[in-house]
């Protein structure tokens, strides 16, 4: 054999073991001695979770207090009073009604105790509530205005002080402008004098 081609052949052979073992080994990764799969197809192994070793952990929900109903039904006696506060109910929401120019609920006990069941449920669920204040079209619209959006803040606040979060409560008014009733007697002005609380669903 004519010795100048043996270097040429020599570096062939040589570099097409390399390129045999290259391409075996590291693309194919079936190379004998290297038998574990590449580290992106093996499976890592995890501890197993200790809580679902222990038979006896059972996971609940955290309780949350049932959606409060709306106060008693006044007495015969007291439904035809504008003098005080009182309360109403329509589809989704509650109304408190309000005296001539008043923005305290506190004299009525049976919505102080609705107002606490309000708070805890709102506590509990974290669901928000919108406060909307109205009144009657005596005086100009701009101190209804004012005044609907008073009340719903007194409400607010009382809930905050029964521990509500403030970011769950959004206060409006409507003013005069969204009557339940005539305005064209005392009852119905006395009706429109509300705040309407509706939770958020």
């Amino acid at each position: 054999m004519n010795t100048r081609l043996l270097p040429p052949v020599v570096a062939f052979v040589v570099w097409s073991i390399i390129c045999w073992r290259w391409y075996v080994c590291g693309i194919k990764q079936r190379c004998d001695d290297n038998p574990t799969p590449p580290a992106a197809g093996r499976a890592i192994p995890f501890p197993v979770d200790t809580l679902l070793q222990d038979a006896s952990f059972v996971y609940t929900t955290p309780a949350v207090s049932p959606l409060p109903q709306p106060p008693a039904a006044l007495p015969e006696s007291e439904t035809g009073r504008t003098d005080r506060v009182s309360f109403s109910e329509r589809p989704n929401e509650i109304l408190i009604h309000f005296p001539y120019n008043s923005i305290r609920q506190q004299d009525n006990a049976a919505i102080e105790d609705y107002l606490t069941r309000l708070a805890q449920y709102l506590k509990e669920s974290r669901r928000t509530v919108v406060l909307t204040g109205h009144t009657d079209n005596v005086g100009d619209p701009k101190t209804n205005y004012r005044l609907g959006l008073q009340r719903a803040k007194a409400i607010r606040e009382t809930l905050i002080k029964k521990g509500v979060l403030a970011e769950q409560i959004r206060c409006q008014s409507k003013g005069e402008k969204e009557p339940i009733a005539t305005n064209d007697h005392p009852r119905g002005r006395y009706q429109n004098r509300r705040v309407e609380i509706r939770i958020q669903p």
